[in-house]
């Protein structure tokens, strides 16, 4: 199931390819590397998620000792 931050990627990416062809070689590498910032962007995020679910536990379980 999808989490609330999670986009699909394909379109965007898709579209950098389409550019990155229309503009030569100096424009493909440069929609080329957006593309890799916005797939390592989207792992960050997926990250922040699981560590913010892990630290929700971590508050409760502390909330829990008090």
């Amino acid at each position: 199931m999808p989490t609330e931050n999670e986009l699909d990627l394909a379109i965007a990416l898709q579209k950098f390819h389409e550019l990155g062809l229309e503009n030569g070689d100096l424009g493909y590498a440069y929609w080329y590397r957006v593309g890799q910032l916005l797939r390592r962007a989207s792992g960050m995020q997926v990250q922040i998620d699981e560590l913010s679910k892990e630290l929700e536990l971590c508050k409760a379980k502390q909330r829990e000792r008090r």
